[in-house]
């Protein structure tokens, strides 16, 4: 009878020498070992076989050894053995009928799933432009003067295409529903380079760090549906355009206009179109503009939302945002915002001359609150998180405390 060595053996039956030795040690194979060599025969290959048979039948190692263990002891070809033999294979035809069970729902439930995404794909999206109930709102940013609007195309109350001017010489357009000041396009920038798509940003952040903006939002969430209601005019800051409106969009009021604004077109589109095929919601104004050239009425804005974006500002044009939105906000209207910084026990007045994250801290940030009166109903401090997961080397990690706050406009209007 031919022998063949383990190297041989591992090819014939294409698994790995250790695989081999690990089933030596359990007893599966019991080839003897002569003169540091392991020697197989056909009876090996045959016990090989059924191992691997049994394996793909999902049975485990430990199955596997009661079974050959069975067969050895009394043959496979006798009464003993298929009596022995038999439950083992009944007890995993009953798994199988189960795990089929399950999987036939899971199928099933998948199957509804993405039928229900192709179907949200093709259906027909709606058209959002800019609100004709809120023309209203609309003031030239350089002279507070109303606008003057022509050549408008409208569709369902929805301002699509027209031309805007002030008679002080400011002009804008109004361009697939979104209001363009043409002097502010821009691509927006990070520290020189484009923005991260939520792709790229995803990639290079851990999911704690993910799970914190989040935790972040829903508080801001809680806190507008807790202290607000009737509220027409919702304005959101933030560096990312319209990501807190896409978690807190089924809590947006239905006769609410909700305001976003955004310097770079493209991502102002993308948003509207998302919108336009996913939700429902139909009142938003699309504003293509720098912030301290916003087309807004003084004392009109109901709820602002500031998702970090006067950190960003801050770092970018050395003025504190709020300044300058402020007095868009009704007396006793709504301000709610969520900034992050790396040390949560500061104390310092804010010095504009100083880093964005210098200025900002628990305390620094309630202090400048109170300076611009307004009077702070609630608020949540949250962190320590590493923005990419590791807390080892803070030499090479950012860390971020996150403060969030709702308070209550008490500025008098000077309109």
């Amino acid at each position: 009878m031919s022998k063949v060595r383990i190297g041989e053996f591992a090819k014939k039956h294409r698994i790995t020498q250790d695989t081999i030795r690990y089933y030596l040690d359990m007893g599966l194979l019991v080839s003897e070992k002569k003169g540091g060599q392991y020697k197989f025969t056909k009876a090996d290959s045959e016990d090989m076989e059924r191992i691997i048979e049994l394996k793909s039948l999902d049975f485990s190692l430990i199955e596997i050894q009661k079974i050959l263990t069975f067969q050895r002891l009394s043959g496979s070809n006798t009464d003993v053995f298929r009596n022995l033999y038999l439950p083992f294979l009944k007890n995993k035809k009953e798994e199988v009928e189960k795990e089929l069970i399950k999987y036939n729902r899971m199928n099933e439930f998948l199957g509804e799933k993405i039928n229900e995404i192709k179907m949200s794909e093709v259906k027909k999206s709606q058209r959002l432009g800019l609100p004709i109930i809120s023309l209203s709102l609309l003031r030239c940013p350089n002279c507070k003067s109303a606008l003057k609007i022509s050549d408008g195309n409208i569709e369902e109350s929805m301002i699509m295409h027209a031309s805007i001017r002030c008679n002080c010489g400011y002009n804008a357009i109004i361009e697939d529903g979104v209001y363009i000041d043409q002097t502010a396009i821009r691509p927006k920038l990070i520290d020189g380079k484009k923005i991260p798509t939520k792709e790229e940003f995803l990639s290079t952040s851990s999911h704690q760090y993910v799970n914190f903006l989040y935790k972040g939002m829903a508080t801001l969430i809680e806190y507008i549906n807790k202290y607000t209601k009737d509220s027409k005019y919702i304005m959101e800051l933030g560096n990312c355009v319209g990501l807190f409106l896409l978690q807190y969009i089924k809590d947006l009021p239905h006769d609410s206009t909700y305001i976003l604004i955004d310097y770079d077109k493209e991502r102002m589109l993308s948003l509207k179109r998302n919108l336009e095929m996913y939700y429902d919601h139909k009142n938003f104004l699309f504003l293509c503009c720098d912030y301290n050239k916003l087309p807004i009425a003084q004392s009109s804005i109901d709820i602002l939302v500031d998702f970090g974006m006067s950190k960003d500002y801050l770092k970018s044009d050395l003025k504190f945002l709020l300044d300058i939105i402020i007095p868009l906000v009704r007396e006793d209207g709504i301000v709610t915002g969520s900034y992050q910084y790396s040390n949560g026990e500061q104390s310092e007045k804010p010095n504009i001359k100083k880093k964005a994250e210098e200025n900002f801290s628990r305390n620094i940030i309630l202090e400048k609150l109170n300076l611009m009166e307004i009077e702070v109903l609630d608020h949540l401090e949250l962190g320590l998180v590493f923005k990419d997961g590791n807390c080892e080397n803070t030499q090479k990690v950012k860390e971020a405390y996150q403060l969030n706050y709702i308070g209550r406009n008490q500025r008098r209007s000077n309109g």
